[in-house]
């Protein structure tokens, strides 16, 4: 019997991915709203992908060009509970936003950022009370805004020390920046102050963020840490990810972006 306080042991798990949505151009980001239905970014062909659960294509948004519903090299999507999805419109220089059946709402663009002529916005991420957080890589800030599309505040990395960002996403009340060059994630405040970084994400493809929890996906394994960076779980990969533009957990289930493939296991 085991004595109460103790701290369980991280569990270590084999898992087996399979594919379920191929022949993507490019494919960049991926975002799963409640009813399971799955949204891509694929870049090669300037487009918005929605995808059933099981990986069926059942539609998509955009061709090149730069009028409304158009993208030019659309790198990061958030789908949010599905009644309103975000797309970073990279060369474009603007986030577009639609809502649940897909029709145009409105564009985020550098005309309403105080200061700002440009915006080069290659990731964006919802926080659970609707704050949208956009990451402009030429300027290493992340730009935010309320639900109505406002500029409600911004965060200069510079001032952080802060000089590569490959990934942000959310995890409960936390702004996460994965820094895979060096290894780390830095975790800062919904409000943008700055919290401190966790080490130990050397060789990280892509991270995901959860209410309780850190995901890191690296060649042969899914690693979920606490979010102090204490290991939870191991789950070897099967057959080695080459490499992987995202990853999501949805309940029990990983979802493997790469830019050809959609693979799932179950964990």
């Amino acid at each position: 019997m085991f004595a109460a306080g103790l701290i369980a042991e991280p569990r270590d798990t084999s898992v087996q991915l399979h594919p379920i949505g191929g022949n993507l151009d490019g494919a960049t980001s991926i975002s799963i709203i409640p009813s399971g239905e799955i949204y891509i970014t694929e870049r090669g062909k300037h487009r918005l992908l929605k995808l059933n659960r099981l990986g069926t294509r059942i539609d998509s948004v955009g061709s090149q060009g730069r009028s409304d519903y158009r993208f030019d090299r659309p790198v990061s999507v958030n789908a949010t509970n599905g009644l309103k999805i975000y797309v970073a419109d990279q060369n474009n220089e603007r986030v577009q936003m639609f809502d649940r059946r897909h029709q145009y709402l409105s564009t985020i663009s550098a005309d309403i950022i105080d200061g700002e002529s440009r915006l080069r916005p290659v990731a964006l991420t919802v926080s659970r009370t609707n704050d949208l957080y956009v990451y402009d890589s030429e300027r290493f800030k992340i730009f935010v805004f309320d639900n109505n599309g406002n500029q409600s505040g911004e965060i200069n990395l510079r001032q952080h020390g802060i000089r590569s960002v490959d990934q942000m996403k959310i995890s409960g009340p936390e702004l996460l920046l994965f820094d895979a060059h060096n290894g780390v994630i830095h975790r800062f405040r919904s409000d943008g102050s700055y919290l401190n970084f966790i080490s130990g994400f050397a060789g990280a493809l892509a991270i995901f963020g959860t209410d309780q929890h850190i995901w890191s996906l690296y060649n042969d394994r899914i690693v979920q840490k606490n979010q102090r960076g204490s290991l939870v779980a191991t789950f070897t990969i099967g057959e080695p990810v080459q490499s992987a533009s995202d990853l999501a957990i949805r309940g029990s289930r990983a979802y493997i972006l790469t830019p050809s493939q959609l693979w799932t296991a179950t964990l």
